[in-house]
């Protein structure tokens, strides 16, 4: 009788929801609102990989200290955690998990990957505000935002989009232009639907398009510090150097969209 429930469960969920989905998170571009959105409409089957609760799983299992190195080897665990979900048939997954080929080679197409992206630069800002003083946090940033920029986690941090699409989010060098060009052929090739968070309408049409399905995007995960309070930190010297650290993800940016238009 369990077993007969349970091919009931998945034939009425396959008949809600036409098409499987992959939703790749990168912090800080509006993917909170869209993976629970996601997977509100699919909530018979969905699941999630979460940034804290990975690394701390890692942590104790590998029994490390050295976290600014665990901030980077920690994806190929998350990596194995989103394979685990797609080998159990979990319809949607919204996970920090960058593009892997070996996800893509093994999933597609039973499944459709879709993303969302944000300005490079008003991402950094946001990300950096996000993680700074959250003490208790795996990924928290204790410097003030000028000592910050002249770290290593800032220039990995600018290049977020590299790391995430390129298949290589262990590299030492994600400045490297090959891969940048990774990163970009991957979104246009590998990706059924890359949305820019600027265009939230065009996405959610696309999303319809894509997955059969009507999924209405919300507004979640707001920064705690107000936009105000930023200017008086973030100069336009700094912002300048900020934008310098963000080149590698503003290649990917307007090699998607363009250079003509920006959120920030």
């Amino acid at each position: 009788m369990i077993d007969r429930m349970k091919a009931l469960h998945r034939r009425l969920d396959e008949w809600v929801h036409p098409s499987s989905v992959v939703f790749h998170h990168v912090p800080k571009c509006g993917g909170t609102s869209v993976g629970r959105a996601l997977r509100k409409r699919y909530l018979l089957s969905q699941a999630t990989v979460k940034p804290e609760e990975s690394f701390r799983a890692f942590e104790a299992y590998t029994g490390r200290t050295d976290r600014e190195e665990m901030l980077i080897d920690v994806a190929a665990l998350r990596e194995q955690m989103l394979l685990y979900h797609l080998f159990d048939n979990t319809r949607c997954l919204a996970v920090h998990v960058p593009y892997s080929e070996v996800v893509h080679r093994c999933f597609t197409p039973r499944y459709k990957f879709i993303t969302i992206l944000r300005e490079p630069v008003s991402r950094f800002v946001s990300h950096y505000y996000w993680s700074y003083g959250k003490p208790a946090a795996h990924a928290r940033i204790e410097e003030d935002f000028a000592t910050f920029l002249g770290t290593d986690r800032a220039r990995r941090l600018g290049a977020s989009y590299v790391e995430y699409y390129s298949g290589a989010p262990m590299a030492a060098d994600l400045s490297d232009p090959e891969l940048i060009a990774r990163a970009i052929a991957n979104l246009r090739t590998r990706f059924d639907l890359v949305g820019r968070l600027d265009d939230l309408p065009a996405f959610q049409m696309g999303l319809r398009q894509v997955l059969g399905v009507r999924v209405k995007v919300g507004h979640e995960n707001k920064a705690r510090q107000p936009t105000d309070s930023r200017k008086s930190v973030v100069t336009p010297e700094l912002m300048a150097q900020a934008r310098d650290l963000c080149a590698p993800d503003i290649a990917v940016w307007e090699a998607m969209f363009g250079a003509g238009r920006n959120d920030g």
